[in-house]
């Protein structure tokens, strides 16, 4: 038997070196602990790109406190913003610049659903404000599963050790605003994750504008910026050099002529006023700036099929459902209005607005987001995802499906 023992203790000695699980790894570093996840690079490679972009800093970045491109350590000092710690939710959630929780870092990314991937127990996901919507926040589960979260926010990573699981809880049990995220450090624990390239992954690229503004007193702040389609072009401005605010958002969408390169920021009625500029690039956009003269067909459990004809100002127009052959009864037709506070978002991937529709049924509000994932000759495809509200905008129940965009 000796000669035996040799090979079998030196097999013992490299799996007691080795890794478990090969993967490649993000040490989150709060002031509880350090949470240390799996990233899904293999299945969510958007994400996890973005994810150790923004770790990094190895992708500029708008700041969504002052509008101006960044560069460096996106998450670094960022509280937990967002923490519900209840029977049916148990989660955590950082990566907001301002702490609202519906920020971005000025772009946003498509959705990669891996049918593998769903809401269990600690579990590391995208937050998003509707299909292709996320960004730069992300919410890590407790020890839950909330399967209702399945095919809305993207699950690009898992928290498989009982520490670091530990940790979780606790920034659970602390609540909102009491826990920060120190600094995210990656890692590969073999050569094939080690060899993950997020900057040969192809994203939305955000950077400065380099044109010029003309000022006429009390009439127009012109900005002179030959932009490119696909783009989104943002202005944050202020008085003093402090505080900054939203200012100036348009998106140059497909099915549209060439943007104009005269953009009049505002009417230059104070007598100062300063801007932080940038521009975000969408090389694979399929969205639109306005819907005027279009319609969005929606189909979803629970409003059936929905049709929103759009006027000719893209501001209202009709509708109409087709219901659920389950319930013929409910069938409403009428027209509706595109609610300017708060403004409608046209993007890239996604567009979102609220919708007043007085006679449809109990709700006087539906807030509409939907993502566009396809093109055809004749309308662009995805999903939809519809809040339903009444009359003081509380929520009625909640409603995903398909979507479906004429095109001119």
């Amino acid at each position: 038997m000796a000669p035996h023992r040799l090979p079998i203790l030196a097999a013992l000695a490299v799996a007691a070196f080795s890794p478990a699980h090969a993967a490649l790894e993000a040490d989150l570093v709060t002031t509880r602990g350090t949470v240390t996840i799996e990233l899904e690079y293999a299945k969510t490679p958007k994400a996890v790109a973005n994810f150790i972009s923004l770790a990094r800093g190895s992708r500029a970045w708008m700041d969504s406190r002052s509008g101006a491109v960044n560069t460096g350590p996106f998450f670094n000092g960022l509280p937990f913003h967002y923490v519900s710690n209840t029977a049916e939710e148990k989660l955590v959630e950082c990566g907001s610049k301002d702490g609202s929780g519906s920020d971005d870092p000025g772009y946003t990314i498509k959705d990669e659903f891996d049918p593998s991937l769903t809401h269990q127990a600690y579990v590391v996901a995208m937050a998003s404000e509707g299909p292709n919507s996320g960004g730069s926040r992300f919410h890590l589960a407790g020890n839950l599963a909330m399967p209702v979260l399945d095919q809305r926010n993207v699950v690009f990573g898992r928290i498989p050790s009982v520490q670091s699981r530990s940790v979780v809880d606790q920034i659970l049990s602390a609540g909102s605003g009491q826990t920060s995220l120190l600094s995210v450090t990656i890692r590969g624990t073999d050569p094939l994750a080690a060899s993950f390239d997020a900057s040969a992954i192809p994203l939305p690229v955000v950077g400065p504008v380099s044109g010029s503004l003309a000022i006429q007193p009390g009439l127009a702040a012109n900005l002179f910026f030959p932009r490119a389609p696909m783009t989104v072009l943002r202005a944050y401005s202020g008085t003093d050099l402090i505080s900054w605010a939203p200012h100036y958002r348009s998106f140059a969408g497909m099915d549209e002529p060439l943007p104009a390169a005269t953009h009049k920021l505002d009417n230059a009625a104070d007598p100062r006023r300063f801007y932080h500029l940038s521009q975000t690039t969408y090389t694979d956009a399929l969205g639109s700036s306005h819907f005027a003269n279009r319609t969005i067909t929606t189909n979803s459990p629970g409003l059936g099929e929905l049709v929103y004809q759009f006027n000719a100002s893209g501001t209202g127009g009709s509708y109409s459902n087709t219901p659920d052959p389950e319930f013929p009864f409910f069938n409403f037709t009428g027209t509706f209005s595109v609610e300017m506070n708060p403004a409608p978002r046209f993007d890239g991937y996604f567009f979102k607005m609220l919708v007043a529709t007085p006679g449809l049924g109990g709700a006087s509000y539906v807030d509409l987001s939907g993502g566009y994932d396809s093109i055809g000759t004749s309308a662009v495809t995805g999903r939809s995802f519809s809040r339903v509200l009444t009359a003081t905008k509380s929520l009625i129940f909640e409603d995903q499906g398909s979507l479906e965009l004429t095109r001119p």
